[in-house]
């Protein structure tokens, strides 16, 4: 992913199927922990396609169908 700001990703997250699922200070959270994992490193997985659920955490699907799990208490991912 090129660049971006949070609050592109935060307007880009805000379109996707399952954003309206989350609290406010959940989304928050997500959208630090998602701009920290894509901005980290060369990114290759394209753009979020959708939000979900899984195993207790918030998990986004990415364009090339690879998706993770969010932890946003200690803002990492797996």
């Amino acid at each position: 992913m090129k660049k971006i700001t949070k609050e592109a990703l935060r307007n880009m997250l805000s379109k996707k199927s399952g954003w309206d699922m989350l609290n406010d200070e959940v989304r928050e959270l997500l959208v630090d922990v998602v701009l920290k994992h894509v901005t980290t490193g060369k990114w290759e997985n394209g753009n979020p396609e959708n939000i979900f659920l899984a195993d207790g955490c918030c998990c986004v699907r990415y364009q090339n169908g690879m998706w993770w799990h969010y932890n946003l208490a200690n803002k990492t991912w797996f």
